[in-house]
């Protein structure tokens, strides 16, 4: 998910394809009861998926981002796609810029009348995207369509790509939320693993910071040296779960007001403050000569993962030199919440190929293309029925758990985002940065954040 390229032209390239051209710009059992889910079905992967009954010859515009997934499986999902949608060509530009500049990019092309049928879709771009109206909403052409029923997704990944209660997305790839572990560490130790605490229900806020706690040992300069995780993003759309696993939010429920300096969210950022600053368990700037190498020194015991960094391909676990365990994260006082970097194709406004658009994106998140994407290693289910194909158990490497990542997208939950989300993410970093550098109470200064946020929201309104 972490492509980024220096170059911010679009790149296209023809790739002959016979008569097709390209181009190219406590969870135990979740596995099982998916299997039972889909029993009944047609086959996941299978060629009973069928195209849209009312289809016709199309092309369809397909505006991409330079997902390595994506395109490392664009030639077979191309000839998936002609099984299942003969009738339906694919020309696709793909974006190798970053994030942000793709969010300008499709703005950008929209205004300037060269609409695409369909749309790569990010979670942070969703809220823009819909709010200019430059989306269609897909609740009717799911009602219409009778095949890709949008209840047959996980609801928690889904939602990334609601926007005042409509779906504007279809999702096909996510990688999931869980945590690695360094087993071997743990066990030299003595430190009780998280998969025997979960199993005795007692893997919660408490027993995780008591275990960072436990792995945190030697002095600054000292080579053997060890601390209890790698740091992990504080950004605001991933800061979100621990506030949500506290039963606090950042966002009202009308999503009108930011209500980070109520007390339960104060609670969060003073208990993950404390983490980085008080217990020192936590290996982010200070620390980080002493672990050069970070969680693959062998002196962590854990860091956040998802399916994509765990793929050999990758080359980033796979390099580990000492045994793994994979967790999930801790219960938190109303229960466990993940949040997910799931992304989506949404179909145009304005699409000039009809329904193009929308065969396009229901393929891209139908069985053919989840089994091609899951031989991958780099994505999970992202429909409970779709963990019966054979690909997603094959994706697995031995030191991975099934149902530890199905688990994560059962209790996963998205971030509403409003239209000036942006601005006030950017707000947040800088507000993070003064907690960790101690300018003033973490009550001072959340209460500053938030009236400078409701500002920015009530501009909206």
């Amino acid at each position: 998910m972490q492509a980024e390229v220096a170059s911010s032209a679009v790149v296209r390239r023809h790739i002959s394809m016979g008569r097709r051209q390209l181009i190219v710009g406590g969870f135990a059992g979740l596995a099982g009861a998916a299997a039972t889910a889909a029993a009944g079905c047609a086959m996941p992967g299978s060629t009973s998926e069928k195209p849209l009954t009312a289809s016709g010859p199309a092309t369809a515009r397909v505006l991409a981002f330079n997902n390595p997934l994506f395109t490392n499986a664009q030639n077979d999902l191309v000839a998936a796609l002609a099984e299942v949608d003969p009738q339906l060509k694919p020309d696709i530009t793909i974006f190798p810029g970053q994030i942000n500049q793709f969010r300008e990019k499709a703005v950008a092309t929209y205004a300037g009348g060269d609409i695409p049928d369909a749309q790569w879709l990010h979670p942070s771009i969703t809220s823009l995207m819909a709010s200019r109206k430059l989306l269609r909403p897909l609740d009717e052409l799911s009602r219409k369509d009778g095949e890709t029923r949008l209840a047959d997704f996980y609801p928690g990944l889904l939602d990334y790509y609601r926007w005042n209660g409509q779906s504007y997305g279809l999702n096909w790839y996510s990688p999931g939320y869980a945590l690695a572990y360094n087993k071997a560490l743990l066990q030299r130790m003595s430190v009780p693993l998280p998969d025997e605490l979960e199993r005795q229900k007692n893997w919660t806020w408490d027993t995780f910071g008591s275990t960072l706690r436990s792995l945190t040992r030697g002095t600054a300069g000292s080579p053997d040296r060890t601390i209890g995780m790698q740091n992990e993003t504080t950004a605001l759309d991933w800061l979100c779960a621990w506030l949500w696993r506290n039963g606090a939010d950042v966002f009202s429920k009308d999503s009108k007001k930011v209500v980070m300096n109520e007390p339960a969210a104060i609670e969060v950022i003073q208990n993950v403050s404390d983490l980085y600053l008080k217990h020192q368990v936590i290996n982010y700037g200070p620390h980080q000569q002493d672990f050069s190498e970070g969680f693959l020194s062998g002196r962590i015991g854990f860091r956040q993962l998802n399916k994509e960094q765990a793929a050999p391909t990758r080359n980033d676990l796979a390099r580990a030199t000492f045994d793994l365990g994979l967790a999930p994260i801790y219960r938190g006082k109303v229960g466990r919440i993940t949040r997910l970097g799931t992304l989506a194709f949404g179909v145009a406004q304005q699409g000039p190929n009809g329904d193009a658009g929308w065969r396009w994106s229901r393929f891209m998140a139908g069985p053919r293309a989840a089994a091609i994407l899951m031989s991958l290693k780099s994505t999970l289910p992202v429909r409970p029925a779709f963990a019966k194909l054979p690909e997603f158990q094959k994706s697995m490497e031995p030191w991975e758990n099934a149902d530890v990542w199905l688990d994560s997208h059962a209790t996963a939950r998205a971030l509403a985002q409003p239209a000036s989300y942006n601005d006030i993410a950017t707000m947040w970093t800088t507000t993070w940065n003064d907690v960790l550098a101690q300018k003033a109470p973490v009550k001072s200064l959340m209460d500053d954040f938030t009236r400078q946020a409701n500002t920015l929201l009530a501009q909206e309104q």
